[in-house]
């Protein structure tokens, strides 16, 4: 007997969408194939299984209501095209940012803006063929689909009640044989994706008990030189045995100083001596920039710099050139910048768990006596601006304001509430957070640059620099002006990206790779608080900014920081970076990088971290892939349980100023 319309449309559904899923699980370079068969056949039946109860459903609802037969084929039809084309930007946009279509995506990003966006659309005119020959194929498939259901009511064909439980039953089979894999699967469809959240059905679950998850996790994560931990209920949180102390310890243990270890060249950097309470902290200002590539800095390859301002910065600051972000794009590096948190492992903290409690940066320094102001643009794109009033006394953002949003309105800005700040010659000191916005992608010069901006048809790299050079100009007036104030020998200026960019929109990836995650830090202010000027060649990440800030104002409250002080001893003995994204995970130590991709996600990949920058050397054993993705979904677990931090714990009057 031949088979409903309605199943030979939904045929051609599943036979377009396996074929996304083989070039999403199996072209992918320098894996075993096993490896890859390990994820495509369980992806492949989730998928299959999943478009199956869909089609079966169908069948059931044309069955039940012969009336509207027409309607439903109709329905079916415009269901079928609609799955081919999210399906396909699913698994699309997964190989590009490494995130799936998930409800949190387009949370996040504002719903269909996420494939309307350039980071979107122009990897995919990189690949304009294959990209074409998709669209070609999805066409002559939805007509083909459409000469099939027109028979439903042409030539009559009913569905039948056998007919439709059959292929519920097959469907709900190929969905459910993934759950017996003993190894980590790929990500659901979309359609699971969207119906497990609609039903609560997404919370992440430990692979062993929580004990031992726990355990494990602080293994990893290790405790601070003269700390214990505080609580079982929040397990990451630690105190300090002394709290009485000002700052930790400040010569550097182990980190590379211009490629000389400090305990190997016998170098003797001073004893910091921080700043007591009694004093007033000093004044930190703060200027994240957006895509900071590292490898964008100094002069490369006999290129004049492009950002002389920086690199004259630097030369008299303590810089860390393999400072990476903990995730991107933008949100994740933020937020792991103002509270010490690594991102979730499949979600957007920033935005899906904007109740739960973290240790948050500007929230304990307005606490400790600072005047706390954030100065950006558009914070609302990604939900920021849900979270920057509970942060910061003072929020500005130039696009509500309904200024441009270019580098040299933010930096004239930031400058003037500066001077505000020192007009009101209240003795408070500062803390002041600039974002900045000009070089995001795709680089187009603003029209207060004063100069002729590069064609959109010239090469990213260099209207990257074009538009990097002008950001280098606004920040070397800032420079120019902390220098000019009265309190420049108790100011310290932090200079780091948010994240790296591609500069080869064919070669995109979901994992972290350099490209995306490399950026780097500077650290400048008064030898006797940050010490001399000096390269320390060795993992950091903006997990470690809140640690070191804290050291450096002389705040020993409780804290739940994953990072460790910059300028202090390293957590266990060893730096170490993570960072995480929906693509794959991957961790640094001693200059080599773990990762593990999620379309493998029983592979570790051991790698230089930063080729010609920082040798690799012996370390302990590595984390296998399974260690590295359960301690990420072990930190992922306590976020949605609300196990993170509670503001209680700096409530204790033996631990305030």
């Amino acid at each position: 007997m031949r088979a409903h319309p309605i199943v030979r449309a939904g045929l051609l559904l599943i036979a377009f969408r396996l074929g996304g899923v083989t070039v999403r699980y199996l072209g992918q370079p320098a894996t075993a194939i096993g490896d890859r068969f390990g994820q495509v056949l369980p992806a492949a039946s989730a998928h299959a299984g999943a478009l199956l109860v869909l089609v079966g459903l169908l069948l059931a609802l044309s069955r039940a209501w012969s009336a509207g037969r027409r309607v439903i084929a109709i329905a079916a039809c415009v269901i079928f095209a609609l799955l081919m084309i999210a399906g396909q930007a699913d698994l699309t946009v997964a190989t590009i940012t490494g995130a799936p279509l998930t409800p949190t995506v387009f949370r996040t990003f504002r719903g269909i803006h996420v494939v309307r966006s350039n980071e979107f659309l122009e990897p995919l005119k990189a690949n304009a063929a294959l990209a074409s020959g998709g669209l070609v194929l999805f066409l002559a498939l939805v007509v083909w689909m459409t000469r099939l259901i027109r028979r439903d009511w042409t030539d009559g064909a009913q569905a039948s009640w056998p007919e439709a439980a059959v292929t519920i039953v097959a469907g709900a089979a190929l969905l459910s044989l993934p759950a017996t894999i003993t190894w980590p699967g790929p990500p659901p469809p979309i359609e699971v994706a969207f119906a497990r959240e609609w039903v609560g059905l997404d919370r992440t679950s430990l692979r062993g008990s929580e004990t031992d998850a726990i355990r494990e996790l602080r293994a990893v994560v290790g405790l601070p030189a003269g700390a214990a931990w505080l609580s079982d209920e929040y397990p990451l949180v630690y105190r300090w045995v002394d709290p009485t102390r000002s700052v930790a310890p400040s010569k550097p243990a182990g980190p590379k100083l211009d490629g000389v270890s400090a305990s190997e060249g016998g170098l003797a950097l001073p004893k910091l001596d921080g700043v007591s309470a009694s004093e007033g902290g000093p004044d930190i200002v703060v200027v994240m920039i957006e895509s900071l590539r590292a490898d964008a800095l100094g002069d490369r390859g006999g290129r004049p710099s492009a950002t002389p301002n920086l690199d004259a910065l630097a030369r008299r600051s303590v810089v860390f050139p393999t400072f990476t972000s903990n995730g991107f794009p933008s949100a994740p590096s933020v937020l792991a910048f103002h509270c010490s948190a690594w991102p979730h492992r499949r979600k957007e903290i920033i935005t899906d768990f904007s109740d739960r409690g973290f240790d948050s940066l500007p929230s304990r320094l307005r606490d400790f006596g600072y005047d706390t102001t954030y100065v950006g643009a558009d914070p609302h794109f990604d939900h920021q601006d849900h979270w920057l009033p509970a942060w910061y006394g003072t929020v500005i953002d130039l696009v509500a304001n309904g200024e441009a949003p270019t580098d040299r309105n933010i930096l004239e800005r930031g400058i003037g509430e500066i001077r505000r700040h020192d007009a009101a010659a209240s003795g408070t000191p500062l803390f002041e957070f600039i974002s900045t916005y000009s070089t995001h992608y795709p680089f187009r010069l603003p029209d207060d640059a004063g100069e002729r901006p590069l064609p959109t048809s010239a090469a990213l790299e260099p209207r990257y620099r074009q538009v990097l050079t002008y950001t280098d100009r606004e920040i070397g007036r800032l420079l120019s002006f902390l220098e000019s104030r009265e309190r420049r020998d108790r100011t310290i200026l932090i200079v780091l990206g948010d994240h790296g960019f591609y500069m080869d929109l064919r070669r995109t990836s979901g994992l972290p790779e350099n490209d995306t995650i490399w950026t780097t830090a500077v650290i400048a202010g008064p030898e006797r608080l940050v010490g001399p000027p000096r390269r320390i060649l060795a993992p950091a990440s903006h997990v470690d900014m809140l640690p070191t800030v804290l050291a450096l104002v002389g705040d020993r409250r409780p804290s739940a920081a994953l990072g460790s002080d910059l300028l202090g001893s390293p957590r266990n003995g060893m730096r170490s970076a993570m960072a995480v994204r929906p693509g794959g995970v991957r961790l640094d130590r001693e200059g080599a990088s773990i990762l593990v991709d999620a379309r493998t996600p029983t592979l570790a990949i051991s790698r230089v971290s930063f080729p010609g920058v920082m040798p690799a050397t012996v370390s302990a054993a590595p984390l296998s892939a399974a260690s590295l993705t359960d301690l990420v979904a072990d930190w992922s677990y306590l976020i949605e349980r609300n196990r993170v931090w509670s503001p209680s714990f700096l409530a204790s009057p033996s631990t305030r100023r």
